[in-house]
């Protein structure tokens, strides 16, 4: 007779992961942009709220596992036909759990015709003590397309007493524009996250960060105003930030000491840059 422990049985059960897929395709039909192919498996939804009138469509991306840890693998394709315009967004922050192995993986395939408009606006990316994440964003588009892009991170809720010790990061984004390849680069980090943030040259302390790319015609032309943008923030938030332009794009970085002030200066800028407020689910 053999005799199983509690270990043994434990170690012949393979965990439950989760996968989710959701792929989308916007169109101009009748002078008025719409989705035309909605595909979602796994885990993923997506929703879509009534617009107000003359404003593009908006879609609204939701994770039902409730956040990803290791093994999980989550994957979006969002593709704009010529003169099509959408906004995407979604539902709640994302979570990114401790991992007992393997990294969590997110890919993001985002195409962009000729005279296509979007703006990829994700709420901020949680990631918790001990976490594993490998994320990768492919955006391929058009010379005259527009993408503006923002990608957030916070490190543990500071609110919480969270710290962030150990775990391991990677986040790489790679652009293509007709053709060339416009930029890439790679965040990562790994093992001592906190010893790794507290570094000068990466967060000098601070829990919270964010990037804003924004690829278009006039890219350039409005780099004055977004740094008269950022000189605005109040000093009192500890905000600190930066941008440059080059190339028909611009790079805008945030670095705050906690997610809420990250949040609430993100809100600040891009409300004045897109001239209206943020979608509705982010509840700044």
């Amino acid at each position: 007779m053999v005799r199983m422990t509690l270990t043994s049985v434990a170690r012949q059960i393979r965990l439950q992961r989760s996968f989710g897929t959701a792929d989308l395709v916007f169109a101009q039909r009748n002078g008025i942009s719409e989705p035309i192919r909605v595909f979602q498996h796994g885990a993923l939804k997506v929703r879509f709220p009534r617009a107000d009138p003359g404003q593009p469509p908006e879609a609204v991306l939701l994770n039902l596992a409730g956040g990803l840890t290791g093994g999980d693998r989550v994957e979006f394709a969002i593709r704009l036909e010529e003169r099509s315009s959408a906004v995407l967004t979604t539902q709640s922050c994302e979570r990114i759990y401790r991992s007992p192995a393997d990294a969590a993986l997110v890919q993001n395939q985002i195409c962009l015709g000729p005279g296509a408009c979007m703006e990829w606006l994700p709420q901020p990316t949680i990631f918790f003590d001990g976490a594993c994440l490998k994320r990768e964003t492919h955006v391929e588009l058009s010379a005259d397309a527009s993408l503006l892009a923002l990608e957030a991170l916070i490190f543990g809720r500071t609110a919480r007493g969270e710290t962030v010790t150990s775990g391991a990061l990677s986040d790489s984004w790679s652009i293509v524009r007709d053709g060339e390849r416009l930029h890439a680069e790679c965040f990562a980090i790994d093992d001592d996250i906190q010893a790794a943030l507290d570094k000068p040259s990466v967060l000098n302390r601070n829990r919270a960060m964010a990037t804003l790319r924004y690829i278009a015609p006039d890219a350039e032309e409005r780099i004055e105003y977004v740094r008269a943008l950022l000189a605005a923030a109040p000093e009192e938030n500890g905000i600190v930030a930066g941008a440059s332009a080059w190339r028909g794009m611009m790079l805008v970085r945030f670095v705050a000491p906690d997610g809420y002030r990250l949040i609430r200066e993100i809100a600040r800028v891009l409300g004045d840059f897109r001239r209206k407020a943020l979608p509705r689910v982010w509840m700044t």
